[in-house]
């Protein structure tokens, strides 16, 4: 590839990029929890590794901190210089090792008392998160050494959204139920601002919990289930799932109050009972997503079914019986000369 691609393609991506670590660098929470963890355990005496070291913050407060060693390992070759120059601007630039690399391929002498590392990608309980968590605990963490994270956990809990897909358009005396047929196949990433509209109608419980300082094979994320007893079923219009992460011993951080994780709400249509046990059941397996509700406390009452297949079969469907003409242009036709 050309410098002028390469350049055209970094000023592409470059936005996107900052705009992600900035929302990561703006989130409190996270920041003060992670902070509290990595000064319990940074000494003079502490080798300290940042994996998918971001922006470099973690190195930098390590280096702060006083650690003997400390090494910077990020594979996004923009944010390299970035790093640097943050450290720079810290005074600590000739205190920490940058290293370019993808973490499953980098060698690097001695073993770390300390390593942070925030590789979750797009799936957090994926079979690569926990592979690349394995490989760290392996190749590189000390005897006695402390893993941060610790522990990732899935949660789930009834909501009421103020907002549900199963409402008719606002202002409008139209049905719609189609349309929100298909939409409830979806599940909705929450914004950290949409999540204050969103009501708890019970006690999160857990799905799935995994502790990176043993697990040896990402567990199956296949019927996942949870469930509540309601005195308002009517009430109930979702599930919220999101993760609670186990930094160190008691920092732990509910990511629904945190910008830099996401939250999943599962809308469905409300029952029509007025109290009982509802169960919510999630496969999250990366070929077949489905999750589904129904009542324990009403065996007779219909389970609600969702998945994004289902709502592709129902559209294919609809379109096959859809009675439309369709033009097309012709294959020879050339566009009309524009006037000056």
């Amino acid at each position: 590839m050309k410098r002028k691609e390469k350049d055209e393609q970094l000023a592409a991506h470059l936005p996107g990029l900052l705009q992600y670590h900035q929302m990561m660098l703006s989130d409190g929470v996270r920041n003060r929890l992670l902070y509290e963890a990595i000064k319990r355990h940074v000494t003079s005496e502490t080798n300290f590794l940042d994996v998918g070291a971001g922006t470099g913050v973690w190195a930098i407060l390590a280096a702060q901190l006083g650690a003997k060693r400390v090494v910077a390992i990020e594979i996004e070759e923009a944010l390299i210089p970035i790093i640097f120059r943050h450290a720079q601007e810290n005074g600590v630039a000739h205190r920490i090792e940058i290293i370019h690399a993808n973490s499953d391929d980098v060698k690097i002498r001695g073993r770390f008392d300390v390593i942070v590392s925030e590789l979750f990608g797009s799936n957090a309980l994926g079979e690569q998160t926990i592979k690349s968590f394995v490989a760290l605990r392996n190749r590189f963490l000390a005897a006695d050494g402390v893993l941060i994270p610790q522990k990732l956990a899935l949660f789930a809990v009834p909501v009421h959204m103020e907002d549900s897909v199963c409402g008719n358009p606002a202002g409008l005396p139209i049905k719609s139920e189609f349309l929100k047929s298909l939409k409830l196949n979806y599940s909705l990433n929450a914004s950290l601002d949409e999540r204050r509209k969103i009501k708890f109608l019970g006690e999160p419980q857990p799905l799935v919990e995994i502790d990176f300082r043993s697990v040896k094979a990402a567990p199956p994320l296949r019927q996942l289930s949870a469930s509540w007893k309601i005195e308002n079923l009517a009430e109930v219009n979702g599930f919220a799932v999101f993760n609670y992460s186990t930094f160190t011993d008691d920092l732990v951080m509910d990511n629904f109050a945190s910008k830099s994780w996401g939250t999943a709400v599962y809308e469905f249509q409300p029952f029509a009972q007025t109290s009982g046990e509802v169960v919510f059941e999630l496969n999250m397996d990366e070929k077949k997503s489905i999750w589904s509700v129904h009542l324990a406390s009403e065996p007779d009452v219909k389970r609600q079914n969702y998945s994004p297949g289902f709502a592709l079969t129902r559209l294919k469907l609809a379109q096959q019986m859809t009675p439309y003409r369709k033009f097309n242009p012709p294959k020879d036709k050339k566009p009309s000369p524009v006037k000056t």
